[in-house]
This record gives C-alpha cells, structure tokens and sequence, in this order.
C-alpha cells in the first residue's frame, strides 16, 4: 500500500515550471482529492528529495506512508531556509531514528515520528516555535444521553500543571483522577499550595544535551523553577516494598518508557498505569524490571490473556506475543532508554559543535571589520569608519 501510494505521487510531481494551482487542480480533478491534499502530497515528496538519507530508506522499503511524509515536510517547514549542514543532520539524525535494529520491530507513528523531527528542529534552533503561540483556549461541553463529555484545550505548560494538580488530589484522597477533577471543580477539596512538581530529565554527562520535560518533549537550556530537587537516575531505584511504587520507581518507569509500551499507542507514560510484568501477588517486584507503563485499554487486555509481554530489564524492549501466534518489539523512547541517551549524545555535540562554528565564524567576522578598518583611506590616514576621518577609537561594533 505505501509503495503503491509513494509511486503514484512520485509520478505525477510537476515540474518546478508549471503553474502551481493549474497542476494541483488537475492531479485534484484526476485522484477524487482537495486541491490542498494534492499540494500537501507534492511538496512532502519534494521535500523527501532534500533528504538523501531517508530517502533512500524509503526508496529501499517504502516504510513511510504520505501522512509520515507530509508530517516530515510539515515540520520542516517552520524552519524556513535552512543551510545545508543543519540539513544533513537533520537528515542523519531521523534516518537512524527510522532504521529497525530488531526483527519485528513496531514502527514509529505519525505522530511520534512528528514529535521527534520537533524535538531535533528545536535542539538545532531553538528559536523556532512549533506551536501557534496566539492560539485561544477553548472549554467544550457536549452531553450525550446520560453522559456529558467535558473538554479543555490549553497550551501545554498550563496543561501539565493543572494535569499535576489533578494527579496531587488524586493520589491524597485515593480516588481516580476522573473523580479528583470532578472533586477540584465543585469545590470539594482544594489543591495544596506549592504541590505542583513539573518533571524533566537531562543527562548528566552530556555537555549541551537537551532537556526533556514531561508533557513538553526536547528542549535546549535549563527549565526555571523556583525550587530543584535533583535524582540520580543514572541507575534504576531500589525496589519498593508493597504494591504500588515508589514515586522513584514511577519517575524511573516513565523516564524510560515515553509512552504506553503496546504497538502503536501514543498514550503518554505520566498518564498510564504501572504494570507488573509478573503478577506482584506471585512474587514479581516493584521494580523498573518488572514494570511497564500501559495505558488502561492495553492493560485489559494484558490482564484478560489476550496479549502477553516479556520485558528486557536492561534494555527495556517489550516483545509482544498476540493469541494467533504473531509477536512485535517496541523499544523504549523515553529519555532514560539507551536508544534515548544516545540521541541525546549525539545532539549534545551537534550543539557543541553548531556553537564552535559560530562562533569561528563571529571571530571571522571579525577580524575581517579589523583589517578593513585598518586599511589606509583615499585621503591618507586611518579609515575609521566614520566618513573616511582617521581615528585611533575602538570600532563601535
């Protein structure tokens, strides 16, 4: 299907020349699609061109659908022009992210492919924004029959706070967060001042490696926050004692998983359920090597025996083994997965190494201003940059 679909898009580009609108209204008029699917359709296959490596990926196997592509020429272009060493990172950087290195290994989602070419735009450019900073929050109500269904759509950061102080209510009064909102609005019970902890994960021995927040992703620098409070999760935490785990262990679990570990499930790990790879009531630990994150509908099913999992406590890979005979592997992607620290390595000294080249390139510039300033003027003299008069001032650059 997505060598089919990657062919025909491939054979009907127009060439640089053609009229735009003529050309996407034609190939519209031919395929039953808008005028802006067609466009977005060419210009991600244009894109894929400034892209060897991928592109030889998919040329290879077709592993990208049109959606993962558009999405790729989505995100790039919020970086406008972009000169062509950035480019060839970019390029290395999510080519390795979309080669397999195990048998069966579950392939990234749009979605995850799109908030990794995020997370390595901004580590390259920070100033990019990625999101619409103007956007209006927006509440919704909809009732249907006997439910009603209530919904808030707010920029992330706030989302994570009132996410947090959900979870805080939660956790004090053992109720579900559904019941912890319901008891937060109607004034049952009132958040604890100052209980609100935003997590963020960063290596240590990284210099310049990102940061990643939870609820957030990648992002360069320190995040400000009135009171740290620092972990070392270089290593996995001492086993908890009972049942539920330790907010060490939880941290831990989630750092490294990202997401729920089913096939495909984007479902954030901080908003997942901890689950004991063997059954705590046989003997299994709460412990990160025995423990997953899975969202509540994969969770059934684990619990029912329609899908069963063996986890890799060193690396974290899940292999998923299905009730006719099928398995998959999902790696763990969060920022204390192997595959995660590497990456955090290998932008760590892009970073570094961007900055070396700018600022040689300042330095460059510089002394470039000197040695024109130095120059002897028509008139005689020292040039120094004021209407040729000869001045012994510092360049006021």
């Amino acid at each position: 299907m997505r060598r089919v679909e990657y062919e025909f898009w491939s054979s009907v580009v127009p060439v640089l020349d053609d009229d735009a609108d003529v050309a996407f209204s034609r190939i519209a008029g031919k395929t039953g699609k808008t005028q802006s699917q067609v466009a977005r359709n060419v210009l991600a296959i244009f894109r894929l061109g400034e892209l060897p490596k991928v592109k030889a990926l998919q040329d290879a196997g077709f592993i990208l659908d049109m959606q993962a592509l558009v999405a790729i020429d989505q995100v790039l272009a919020k970086l406008g022009k972009v000169e062509g060493d950035i480019l060839e990172q970019i390029d290395n950087l999510l080519a390795a992210y979309l080669t397999p290195t195990k048998p069966n290994q579950v392939f990234p989602t749009v979605g995850k492919i799109r908030r990794r070419l995020r997370d390595i735009c901004q580590a390259l450019d920070p100033t990019i924004a990625f999101y619409n900073p103007q956007k209006k929050d927006a509440y919704r109500c909809t009732v249907s029959g006997s439910r009603a269904y209530i919904e808030l759509d707010v920029e992330a950061a706030h989302g994570v706070v009132l996410h947090e102080i959900v979870a805080q209510v939660a956790k004090e009064h053992q109720v579900t967060l559904a019941e912890a909102l319901v008891l937060l609005i109607s004034g049952s019970v009132t958040p604890e001042a100052g209980k609100v902890v935003i997590y963020s994960y960063r290596a240590s021995d990284v210099e310049n490696g990102p940061t990643y927040v939870q609820g957030h992703g990648w992002m360069i620098g320190d995040i400000p926050a009135k009171r740290e409070r620092h972990r070392d999760f270089s290593e996995a935490p001492k086993e908890t004692a009972g049942y539920g785990p330790s907010e060490d262990v939880r941290k831990y679990v989630e750092g490294r998983d990202l997401t729920c570990r089913a096939p495909t499930c984007d479902q954030p790990a901080y908003l997942s359920q901890l689950d004991h790879r063997i059954n705590y009531r046989d003997g299994g630990k709460t412990h990160p090597s025995n423990m997953v994150a899975l969202c509540q509908h994969h969770h059934n099913m684990k619990t029912d025996g329609r899908a069963f999992y063996i986890l890799d406590p060193d690396t974290g890979d899940v292999v998923w083994l299905f009730e006719d005979g099928t398995w998959l592997i999902t790696e763990a992607e969060g920022p204390l997965a192997p595959k995660a620290k590497r990456w955090a390595q290998t932008v760590g000294q892009l970073i570094t190494a961007n900055r070396t080249k700018a600022h040689e390139r300042a330095q460059a510039l510089k002394e470039e201003f000197e040695q024109e300033a130095a120059k002897p003027s028509a008139k005689g003299g020292v040039d120094g940059g004021y209407g040729g008069k000869g001045c012994d001032e510092d360049i006021p650059f």
